[in-house]
């Protein structure tokens, strides 16, 4: 029996993914247990800013040069358009540190936070989010599966041991973990980006590829991210600001830690086809019911293990996580399979599907997460999550079907 390199892919990227979520469970199990749950929402506060900065700096360069990387015709081609996004690359980095200072003043001066030297600490290594971003999104159009699951594997792997030896010697501080997991994941993601071999001859020439790509394509999905993506983690912030301290905001973001695994299935394989998609007139009917079956067997696994996995893993001070993660689970179960089509649309640029489809689960999203926070607190976030979800499936799905029709 042949397998196909597809196939071997998949499974590779879906090893290496689940790896790193368990991987990633450990280091959850590991911070919650060395910071209260207050000063572990402080983390997880100036990482959901970070992250949500990270969305706003690409302006659609990363996904425009996905797509140029999935049709370009030689190696040495693929590796200058490399060399230019990693240059835009180290020029949001650059701007992300400038507004780490901004964040540090704004919550000094005006929201008068007792946290805002946080924002000080993160400045050298608040790239982090940037290049896992750059991997995620670039190396799905060349191809290259194993460097995404060393991205995602990687960074925190090397955490974990490093950090644990660390804590149990010297203790444990919000900036201490804050700068020791993005440390290290820049790190490691510098070398992963180096070892892909970016080129930087013809920037000028690559430039402008990449500008004209980015007008037809990229940008629509940036509008798009900037309504969705990047409007999830405002819940990561309203739950901060509109209470007196971060503990929502660590119990939220520890809840959706533990079931974002739910949508990275669905997503591998959308991630392993882009390339292939981008020269099919639809997806097959067996990786639309293979990926159907998984997603569904992979929740009910999940709804009967999280209470007593969170019970067993987590301290007791972190117990209502079982809940908040067992109602979130839907969300990104629908997530995860709107995906697949997502990819497919991106393999065949349609940026104005995907934009559009981000809009109208970006705005349930906004207004869920500012006014819906505002009232109810985290369960306002939580349903909110649901149902931005279940709309950026049903528009992925709809787009689709309209797409193939032609």
């Amino acid at each position: 029996m042949t397998i196909s390199k597809n196939s071997k892919q998949a499974f590779v990227l879906y090893v290496s993914t689940l790896s790193g979520v368990l991987i990633g469970m450990l280091v959850s199990i590991l911070n919650t247990r060395n910071l209260a749950p207050s000063d572990y929402g402080d983390v997880r506060y100036v990482n959901n800013i970070i992250q949500m900065l990270s969305g706003i700096f690409l302006f659609g360069y990363f996904v425009s040069g996905s797509r140029s990387l999935a049709i370009a015709q030689s190696k040495e081609e693929a590796s200058q358009i490399k060399g230019g996004l990693v240059t835009i690359l180290g020029l949001t980095v650059a701007l992300m540190m400038i507004c780490m200072i901004a964040c540090g003043l704004i919550h000094h001066y005006i929201l008068h936070r007792d946290f805002a030297w946080l924002f000080y600490t993160a400045i050298p290594v608040c790239g982090s989010a940037l290049l896992l971003n750059y991997m995620n999104t670039s190396a799905q159009g060349d191809n290259s599966i194993y460097s995404i699951a060393a991205a995602r594997l990687l960074p925190s792997a090397f955490y974990l041991g490093i950090a644990y030896w660390i804590y149990t010697r010297f203790g444990a501080s919000s900036w201490l973990m804050l700068v020791l997991q993005n440390g290290i994941a820049m790190l490691v993601l510098s070398a992963i980006i180096w070892y892909n071999k970016p080129s930087f001859k013809n920037l000028k020439q690559t430039f402008k590829a990449l500008q004209e790509e980015n007008k037809s394509y990229g940008l629509q999905v940036y509008y798009g991210s900037l309504a969705n993506v990047s409007v999830q983690y405002i819940a990561g912030i309203t739950l901060g600001m509109f209470a007196t301290n971060n503990t929502n905001v660590g119990f939220y973001s520890l809840a959706i830690t533990v079931t974002a695994p739910l949508a990275m299935l669905p997503n591998i394989i959308g991630t392993t086809y882009f390339k292939h998609f981008a020269h099919e007139s639809c997806i097959s009917r067996k990786i639309l019911i293979s990926t159907f079956s998984m997603a569904l067997l992979s929740l009910i696994g999940f709804v009967i293990l999280i209470y007593p996995v969170v019970g067993f893993l987590y301290d007791d001070r972190y117990s209502d996580v079982a809940l908040f993660a067992c109602i979130l689970s839907v969300g990104f179960t629908f997530h995860g399979l709107g995906d697949v089509f997502n990819r497919f649309l991106g393999a065949h640029g349609q940026g104005m599907s995907l934009r559009n489809g981000a809009f109208i689960s970006g705005a349930i999203a906004l207004v869920g997460y500012t006014i819906g926070v505002y009232y109810y607190g985290i369960w306002g976030a939580i349903f909110t999550k649901i149902s931005a979800s279940l709309a950026y499936f049903v528009t992925m799905v709809v787009y689709y079907y309209l797409f193939t029709e032609k």
